[in-house]
């Protein structure tokens, strides 16, 4: 295992004898990275399977954003970033495969179930698909899998790990997405936005919907792809950015948007931009004048 930060690990698939293999990793961030900048991996598919948080991948011109439970398949050699946008604060994992047929097999299947598998991944690229509790499972057990591949059997536990995954990926790929969101959502969203000024405390939003706090909780993550207080401060932080660019003082902008202090705005804000409030005003201006 090449470990590049401490939440952040990547496997080298190659190296545990998968020959379609590239890399296989997984991070979990409690606080926004530095985006990734534009590369592309050369005759391989990547399979992105975003947990909680967010996410984006920009290709060309078009920007995907990826919630919680979400999964985004990058064709082969397509150029990809997460455009403006950094490393969500969240939790991540990939996949890379090669496609081309020579070379090998993947995780010893035969050729005709191999090209199967990665033509039907390949079809659903560059769309967005919602995933299930069970994928969870397999990538967990995958990860610990690689860390314990000392013998033939964890070697034959590994290459059927991966076929699990990549025949859930697919099977779920072809179920039909949701697109319209519920009329509770709608009416949580709509307060949440109305009420961007003030603490909002998650048992008046359980209320507003008729559901009790712990069943709210589960029904909006699974829903929304985060817990309701990340949803609101994601809100909260994207109105302070337009406030702050307006030219309002931090401390106001705090107290505006139901800040206790100015200190726990300025910690909030850093965790989902990776900015300091003053340090964004500052890096938005110098983008103005780069672009003159």
């Amino acid at each position: 295992m090449e470990l590049e930060k401490q939440e952040r690990s990547v496997y080298k698939l190659q190296d545990y004898g998968i020959k379609r293999g590239l890399s296989f990793g997984h991070y979990k961030y409690n606080r926004v990275q530095p985006g990734l900048e534009q590369h592309q991996h050369k005759g391989a598919l990547e399979i992105c399977f975003c947990m909680n948080g967010q996410q984006h991948y920009k290709i060309g011109e078009q920007l995907y954003e990826l919630n919680g439970n979400d999964i985004f398949v990058v064709p082969p050699d397509t150029i990809h970033s997460t455009g403006e946008f950094p490393e969500d604060k969240g939790e991540l994992f990939w996949i890379q495969l090669l496609v081309n047929p020579s070379k090998g097999k993947l995780c010893n299947l035969p050729k005709k179930q191999t090209e199967f598998l990665l033509n039907g991944l390949l079809d659903t690229s560059g769309s967005i698909f919602k995933g299930s509790f069970q994928l969870k499972l397999i990538l967990e057990k995958l990860i610990e899998c690689l860390e314990n591949v000392d013998s033939t059997l964890s070697k034959i536990q590994l290459d059927q790990l991966i076929v699990q995954l990549l025949l859930e990926t697919l099977i779920l790929s072809k179920k039909p997405q949701k697109t319209t969101p519920s009329i509770k959502l709608n009416t949580v969203d709509s307060f949440i936005s109305k009420n961007l000024d003030r603490i909002i405390y998650v048992d008046e939003l359980a209320k507003l919907v008729d559901m009790s706090t712990g069943y709210f909780k589960a029904w909006f993550k699974s829903n929304s792809g985060m817990p309701p207080k990340e949803y609101i401060n994601r809100l909260k932080i994207d109105r302070a950015k337009q406030d702050l660019l307006k030219g309002r003082k931090v401390t106001e902008v705090a107290f505006d948007l139901g800040f206790g202090s100015s200190q726990y705005f300025a910690t909030t804000f850093k965790k989902f931009t990776g900015y300091t409030p003053k340090s964004y005003v500052r890096s938005q201006i110098i983008k103005k004048i780069n672009q003159i």
